[in-house]
């Protein structure tokens, strides 16, 4: 049997223990005090995810008894999730992904220094930047579609909808000119 892709959480976790090995309790501190707990700062959650890290080979968990009256596990990305990582930062990404998973692009986008390639994140940016604008030509033409009788509510709802991408689109563009000014 294949076997599953990380999650969401499982990523950023290998994100987190990429820039350095953490016990849990280090990444439950982290995912508290930092934007990144939307991905949950629960330990219910965050220690059964490094259990499957594990034991799907991504991670590797040491003891480490010299710091604390306690033992705690530290973890860190093996080779092989070194390269799950890689790979899921360059993966391509659909027009469904902007419409649908904008949160999971930038959770990728966060963790982008990874790959150290200025030249990545920018083509990255300008591939997100392009299909926003053609996500919000859609959401436009679906509030044009509208029946007349629609009451206010659904539309205020769209617009709000369309603002938001609207102002994603126009962070992607000067995030691109940015790094294309920056000489990257």
């Amino acid at each position: 049997m294949a076997r599953k892709a990380p999650t969401n959480l499982e990523y950023a976790l290998l994100g987190l223990l990429h820039a350095q090995p953490q016990s849990g309790y280090d990444v439950r501190k982290t995912f508290a005090t930092t934007a990144i707990g939307n991905y949950s700062s629960s330990p219910g959650a965050i220690y059964p995810a490094l259990r499957r890290l594990e034991s799907n080979g991504l991670v590797t968990g040491k003891i480490d008894s010299s710091t604390e009256l306690r033992p705690r596990k530290v973890f860190a990305p093996s080779r092989k999730g070194r390269a799950v990582f890689r790979q899921w930062l360059q993966a391509d990404f659909t027009p469904e992904d902007v419409a649908k998973k904008f949160d999971d692009l930038m959770l990728r986008l966060a963790f982008h220094g990874v790959l150290d390639d200025l030249a990545a994140t920018r083509d990255f940016l300008r591939v997100l930047a392009t299909e926003t604008d053609r996500y919000i030509e859609d959401l436009e033409d679906q509030l044009r579609q509208f029946p007349e009788q629609t009451p206010i509510q659904p539309r205020l709802a769209l617009g709000s909808g369309i603002e938001q991408y609207k102002a994603a689109a126009r962070w992607a563009h000067q995030s691109v000119k940015k790094l294309t000014e920056d000489g990257s």
